[in-house]
C-alpha cells in the first residue's frame, strides 16, 4: 500500500514530538541538598569603627541573581557602568558583579550587644564607611534608578537615606568623611545632566590611528574596554561627569563645590579646608584606559564653599607610552601629611619611569605646604620605586615603603620628614614573594596596584 509524502511527514513530526524530552520552564535546579549548601548564609565580615566602640558584621551576597548579571552596561575607557542608574558593573579587583550586602548587624564594644540594622528592601548596599569618631557610618546603596547615600547611627543602628543625593561611583571615591566627622564629601550625578548622547545613524568618519615614529612601550588593553569612537568619548564624558558636594549628615543639607567635571581622585586634607582634586582631561586615547588620560591635579580651598580658591599642582599629559610595569613622568601618588598647615606629598620618577634604565635613585619625594604659593621642595630620594608613606602618631615620623620589580624586593624605612639629612632606619627588608615571614603580608605595598 502506498503512502502519500504529506502523511509520512505528519507521522514523523508526531513521533518527533512524542519522543522529545520534557523540559521544565525556567532554569534547571540542582538537588535540594546542593541548593541548601549554596544558599547557606555567608559568614559575616567584621567592620570595626576607628574608635573601637562598635563594629558592623556585614554578610555579603554569595551569588548574584541572573537579573543582576544580565543588566545592560557600557564599556568606557576601562570602566563598566550601568546606564540606568550610573552604578558600576565591575569590581575593584577586576571585572565582575559588585557584591551586595545582605545584612548589617551592629555590635557594641565591649558589651557585645547585637542590633540588627534595617537595610533598604530589594536593594544593594555597599561596604560601610565609619566616621573617625565612631559615631556614624555611611554607605552607598544601588537602587534601580540611582545610587543612593545612606547614613547610620552607631548608637542605635538606625539608618536613613539622604534625600536628593545621587552618587556617581563610576570613577570610584564617591563618598568620604570630612575631618569634622559630621560632613561627607561626595561625587554626585550633575543635576542638569540631560539625556545621554545618542549613537549617530551614520559614522562621522573613518577611524584613524597615526604612527608618529616615536619609540616607546605601552601595555596592551585588548580586554580592558577602551574607547573606540567619538560616540564612546561622548558617553564617557556623560557618565563620568560628577559634581562635588558637601553633605551635612545631621541636616541633610547639600552644598555643591565648583563646577561638574570628570573627577577621579578626590582626597580631603586633615585640616578640613583643602581638598586634592584630580580631573580627567582631553585628548583621550583609544589604546589605554582613563588612568593614563591627561589629568589636571588641583588643591581646592573649600573653607568658603561659595568662593573656592584653586591651586594647580600638576597638568599631566596623556601617558600612553609608559614602559611595562613603569611609571608615567611627572607628579604621582599624592598624599596628605597629617600636619597643620596642610601639606601635600608626592613622588616623581628619576629614571624615566623605566625599570630597564640604570639610575642611583628611582624616585624623588616632593613636599608643598599651604597656601601652595611657594615652590615644592624635594625632601628625599628612594633607591627603589616609591610605594607609599604611612604616618605615625608623631607628625615628623613616617614609614616609607619602596619596591624593586627587577629583584621582587621591598623595603620599609622609618624616616624623619622634617630632618631629611637624618639617615632612614631600616625596618623591613625582604622578598615580595615571601608569604609567611613577611610582616603584615596582607598589606604589602609591593606594586602600584597593591597600594592602599
Amino acid at each position: 500500500m502506498s503512502t502519500s509524502p504529506t502523511l509520512t511527514r505528519v507521522a514523523i513530526a508526531a513521533l518527533t514530538v512524542l519522543a522529545a524530552p520534557a523540559f521544565a520552564a525556567g532554569y534547571q535546579q540542582p538537588p535540594k541538598n546542593i541548593l541548601d549548601v549554596m544558599r547557606a548564609p555567608a559568614l559575616p565580615v567584621p567592620s570595626v569603627s576607628p574608635a573601637k566602640n562598635a563594629m558592623l558584621l556585614v554578610a555579603w551576597q554569595e551569588y548574584p541573581s541572573i537579573a543582576r548579571v544580565s543588566t545592560p552596561y557600557l564599556r568606557l575607557a576601562g570602566t563598566r557602568v550601568e546606564p540606568r542608574n550610573h552604578s558600576k558593573h565591575d569590581t575593584p579587583g577586576g571585572y565582575g558583579i559588585p557584591p551586595c550586602a545582605e545584612s548589617f548587624k551592629l555590635v557594641s564594644i565591649p558589651a557585645g550587644k547585637e542590633t540588627p540594622v534595617a537595610l533598604p528592601a530589594n536593594a544593594c548596599p555597599s561596604a560601610p564607611q565609619w566616621s573617625a569618631d565612631g559615631k556614624r557610618f555611611a554607605f552607598a546603596n544601588v537602587a534601580p534608578d540611582a545610587v543612593q547615600l545612606w547614613v547610620g547611627d552607631a548608637a542605635t543602628g538606625k539608618v536613613r537615606q539622604i534625600p536628593g543625593v545621587k552618587l556617581n561611583p563610576m570613577l570610584d571615591g564617591e563618598l568620604q568623611w570630612m575631618p569634622d566627622q559630621k560632613t561627607l564629601l561626595v561625587k554626585t550625578v550633575p543635576a542638569r545632566l540631560g539625556p545621554p548622547p545618542q549613537r549617530p545613524l551614520t559614522p562621522e568618519g573613518p577611524s584613524i590611528q597615526e604612527a608618529d615614529g616615536e619609540k616607546g612601550q605601552s601595555s596592551t588593553y585588548e580586554n580592558r574596554d577602551t574607547l573606540n569612537s567619538t560616540h564612546d568619548e561622548a558617553l564617557f564624558d556623560y557618565y563620568a561627569a560628577s559634581q562635588l558636594a558637601l553633605v551635612d549628615v545631621q541636616s541633610s543639607k547639600l552644598t555643591p563645590l565648583g563646577q561638574p567635571a570628570l573627577f577621579d581622585a578626590v582626597d580631603a586634607a586633615p585640616d578640613g579646608k583643602h581638598v586634592l582634586v584630580s580631573a580627567v582631561r582631553k585628548p583621550y586615547s583609544y589604546v589605554t584606559t582613563y588612568e593614563r588620560f591627561p589629568h589636571e591635579v588641583q588643591v581646592w580651598d573649600v573653607s568658603q564653599s561659595s568662593r573656592i580658591a584653586i591651586h594647580t599642582v600638576a597638568s599631566l599629559p596623556l601617558a600612553d607610552r609608559v614602559p611595562v610595569h613603569g611609571e608615567p613622568l611627572g607628579p604621582r601618588d599624592f598624599a596628605w601629611r597629617a600636619t597643620d598647615p596642610a601639606t601635600l606629598i608626592w613622588a616623581e620618577a628619576l629614571d624615566g619611569g623605566d625599570w630597564q634604565n640604570n639610575a642611583p635613585n628611582r624616585d624623588k619625594v616632593m613636599l608643598q605646604k599651604a597656601p601652595f604659593t611657594a615652590a615644592p621642595v624635594e625632601i628625599l630620594r628612594t633607591p627603589m620605586r616609591y610605594a607609599g608613606i604611612e604616618w605615625s602618631e608623631r607628625p615628623d615620623t613616617a614609614l616609607l615603603t619602596e619596591y624593586d620589580l627587577n629583584r621582587h624586593w621591598r623595603k620599609t624605612h622609618i624616616v624623619n620628614i622634617d630632618q631629611p639629612r637624618q639617615a632612614p632606619r631600616l625596618l623591613w627588608d625582604l622578598s615580595m614573594d615571601e608569604k609567611y615571614a613577611a610582616p603584615a603580608a596582607r598589606r604589602c605595598a609591593c606594586s602600584p596596584m597593591a597600594k592602599e
